[in-house]
C-alpha cells in the first residue's frame, strides 16, 4: 500500500509539473538598437517598434526578453545565435542569408532634412550633386543610395551628432526619419540649444520596410514568423496596430517645416 501511494504521489508530482511547464510561455532573447523613439533601453515598452513586436508576438504565445545594444552587437549577436531575434530590421540580400524576415510591420520614411532654404528643391539623389549628406554609421540604406557618387556620405554613431555638425554648416543635409528627428529635438534640447527651425523634404528620399527577423540559427525560426505574421494580420484587422501607432503619435506630435 505504502509503494502505492508512493507511485500515486509521485504520478501527480509529475502531472503538476507537466501542466506547470505546458503554462509556460517559450521566451524568445530578442536584440535592439538605440534607436528612440523605436527601441531603446529607457522607453516605456523598449520603444514603439518593440511594443508591436512584442504585442504580436505574446497573442502568438511567446514571451519575449529584449535587450538594446550598439547596432553591431544587434547583427552579430543575431548571426551567431547569441540573440534569437532582432526587434526592428531593414531587409538586405547580405541579411537575408543570415536572417529570416517577418513580413513589413511598419515603413522608416527617411526624409532630408536642413537648414538652409535654398535646398528645399533636393528631393532625389540625383538633386544632391556635391552635398554633404550626414546619415548614421552601419545602417544599410539601400543599394542605390549608397552606390551614389555625387554626393558626400558622412556617417556617425548619434543623429544628435548630425544635428549639431548640420547647426554649424559641416553638412548640408542629413538623412532620418522623422519621428527619430523629432524625439532628439525634444529630448536633447540640452545639447541642441541654439538650434535653428529645421526643414525637410516634402517626400522621403526613401521609404524602407521595418521587419522583424529570427536567426537563421534559431531552429523554431519559421515556426516563430509564421505565427508572427499571423498574429500581425490579426493586429491590422482588428486595429491594435493602428491603436499603437496613434497612441504613440498623439503623445509625441511630429511638427517641422515642410520644403523652402
Amino acid at each position: 500500500m505504502r509503494r502505492r501511494a508512493a507511485c500515486l504521489q509521485l504520478l501527480a508530482l509529475l502531472l503538476c509539473c507537466a501542466a506547470t511547464a505546458a503554462d509556460v510561455q517559450p521566451v524568445l532573447r530578442l536584440a535592439a538598437n538605440y534607436w528612440e523613439p523605436y527601441t531603446g533601453a529607457e522607453l516605456p515598452g523598449k520603444g514603439l517598434a518593440a511594443e508591436i513586436v512584442a504585442t504580436a508576438l505574446q497573442r502568438a504565445g511567446y514571451a519575449t526578453a529584449i535587450d538594446i545594444m550598439p547596432w553591431s552587437r544587434v547583427l552579430s549577436n543575431a548571426y551567431n545565435g547569441q540573440s534569437d531575434g532582432v526587434v526592428a530590421i531593414w531587409p538586405t540580400a547580405q541579411r537575408r542569408a543570415r536572417i529570416l524576415y517577418s513580413d513589413s510591420y511598419l515603413s522608416n520614411e527617411l526624409h532630408l532634412f536642413f537648414l538652409r532654404p535654398e535646398l528645399g528643391d533636393r528631393s532625389s539623389m540625383d538633386a544632391l550633386t556635391g552635398l554633404r549628406i550626414g546619415v548614421m554609421r552601419g545602417y544599410d540604406y539601400s543599394d542605390n543610395f549608397l552606390l551614389h557618387d555625387n554626393f558626400q556620405v558622412l556617417p556617425v554613431d548619434r543623429v544628435v551628432q548630425n544635428l549639431l555638425k548640420l547647426s554649424v554648416d559641416r553638412i548640408d543635409m542629413l538623412l532620418e526619419d522623422k519621428r527619430i528627428v523629432a524625439y532628439n529635438l525634444r529630448h536633447r534640447s540640452d545639447e541642441l540649444r541654439g538650434l535653428p527651425p529645421l526643414r525637410h523634404s516634402a517626400t522621403p528620399l526613401l521609404t524602407l520596410p521595418l521587419h522583424f527577423g529570427m536567426s537563421r540559427r534559431h531552429p523554431q525560426a519559421e515556426q516563430v514568423i509564421a505565427a508572427f505574421n499571423a498574429q500581425l494580420a490579426r493586429m491590422r484587422k482588428d486595429g491594435t496596430l493602428a491603436a499603437i501607432l496613434r497612441r504613440f503619435d498623439e503623445a509625441q506630435p511630429i511638427k517641422f517645416t515642410v520644403g523652402n
